[in-house]
């Protein structure tokens, strides 16, 4: 039977996985950069390799924890607590010779995700807030880790939601000042438009902000949105086909544009 779009593994989750078994195939990854870390170490589920050294990643490290708890609250799925490989770069340049070979689609990216058959890796490049890049790609680390598929944008907008400090509850500054100034104009938030995206290689500036802004949206404008957003999740956590979200969304609440149009004009 042939699988609906939103449950078909990207072109590059397909290489992604291809290129986990090639990395998983050698002697536990980097013989070549074997002598290049100034800290390697075990914290909490995240196996450390980072060319900076520990006490300056300390910080970065220690919020690690209420991401995770965030993550459990805020969507209410069972996380998983399979390793991550976690590298750190002292450069863009180190990162780019370590992480071409291996994701050359990644290469101007300041960090990535990669998910293999049986491990999780993130590489980050250290520069400034780059705990946004740690907690954006750690994100990834735990969704793949936790569920047996999400759409792209889902992916991505969960990600950007959680990229941000814990205090801020999701709130990209950022993100929202775009959205409401696109809003002043009459232009709505992308919704059947997002999961087209068939590779994250497709996804612009514009796809993030929509994608976020729906997660925010479904998480923190009424009650029954929240559970609904988290039912959606929980189902496919538990390997179910819930269809397409916003084939849910309507029906759940027809005029969900309109509804997240009001919300984004009114909130501040």
């Amino acid at each position: 039977m042939k699988l609906p779009a939103y449950l078909l593994i990207t072109t590059f989750a397909r290489k992604m996985v291809l290129l986990g078994i090639v990395i998983g195939s050698g002697s536990g990854g980097l013989p070549l950069y074997a002598q290049a870390w100034a800290a390697r170490f075990q914290h909490q589920q995240y196996r450390v390799h980072s060319q900076v050294p520990a006490r300056e990643i300390a910080a970065g490290l220690k919020d690690l924890n209420s991401l995770k708890q965030a993550l459990k609250n805020d969507l209410q799925i069972k996380l998983s607590d399979q390793p991550i490989e976690l590298y750190i770069f002292s450069s863009q340049k180190n990162y780019r010779t370590y992480v071409g070979p291996r994701v050359p689609e990644a290469v101007n990216r300041p960090a990535v995700f990669v998910k293999g058959p049986d491990a999780l890796w993130v590489y980050v490049v250290y520069r400034r807030d780059w705990e946004v890049d740690l907690r954006h790609e750690l994100t990834h680390a735990h969704l793949h880790g936790s569920l047996p598929y999400l759409p792209i944008w889902l992916d991505e907008g969960l990600a950007k939601y959680f990229e941000v400090p814990g205090s801020k509850h999701g709130f990209n500054k950022t993100l929202h000042q775009n959205l409401v100034w696109r809003l002043r104009f009459r232009r709505g938030i992308r919704s059947t438009d997002l999961e087209k995206l068939n590779s994250f290689v497709e996804v612009r500036p514009e796809h993030y902000r929509d994608s976020w802004a729906w997660v925010y949206y479904c998480l923190h404008s009424t009650p029954e949105n929240r559970k609904f957003f988290q039912k959606y999740l929980l189902e496919i956590q538990a390997e179910e086909v819930p269809g397409a979200f916003f084939e849910n969304l309507t029906r759940f609440s027809p005029d969900y544009n309109q509804q997240a149009v009001r919300f984004y004009r009114n909130h501040k």
